[in-house]
């Protein structure tokens, strides 16, 4: 559907946000970020829509001071959380965070916030973007909770739970954009990279 137009390194390691970009045809590169998102934390109180931009800026520098990170290329960097209660759920680290988490996000409403930062090292060109959706996760029963956290899927994703995997069964309801809830705006995404030049529409023929 488009056509990659420059050099595009993806610092992350999510196959969900690979998924997404490939489905659209973007040509890309993945180089891991080795950050951990904890480490700002111990900051002090910050925003949510900060901290996911710090976090998404911070990634694509990580992977922009590799040796082998190429001058004349785009780096991406992505960050998503999940806020209920003023709280930031990061990915839980055992199951009794699993646990604390859905039984807080249970029959609630709380926000995703993805924030991205694009920098083209070459012009020093750059943009952020935050973007938010608000999700209802339907009540869940105890029983229902401990089997979902004996799943492998809790434990990579921010909040605890996935909207692309068994997780999808929790959800009752999306406002706003659905692939931003899965890690990746797409479309806010890829209207900046066309405004950018990054990518253009496929010609026919």
């Amino acid at each position: 559907m488009y056509e990659t137009k420059a050099n595009l390194i993806l610092a992350s390691a999510s196959p969900r946000r690979r998924e997404l970009l490939s489905r659209v045809g973007i040509k890309f590169s993945v180089i891991p970020s080795n950050f951990e998102e904890e480490s700002l934390k111990s900051c002090g109180e910050v925003k949510p829509e900060l901290y996911a931009q710090e976090c998404a800026k911070v990634k694509a520098e990580k992977v922009m001071d590799l040796p082998d990170s190429g001058r004349d290329f785009w780096f991406l960097g992505v960050d998503t959380i999940v806020v209920i209660d003023d709280l930031i759920l990061g990915k839980p680290k055992s199951k009794d965070e699993a646990r604390e988490f859905l039984n807080r996000l249970s029959g609630r409403w709380h926000k995703v916030i993805t924030g991205y930062y694009l920098y083209y090292r070459l012009k020093k060109e750059r943009v952020f973007n935050v973007v938010e959706s608000r999700v209802l996760i339907r009540k869940m029963s105890a029983e229902e909770i401990e089997a979902y956290i004996n799943t492998d899927e809790p434990y990579d994703k921010a909040g605890g739970y996935a909207a692309q995997g068994i997780g999808a069964g929790l959800i009752e309801k999306i406002e706003g954009s659905y692939t931003n809830v899965v890690g990746l705006p797409l479309a806010e995404l890829l209207s900046d990279m066309l405004r950018l030049g990054l990518i253009e529409p496929c010609k026919q023929g």
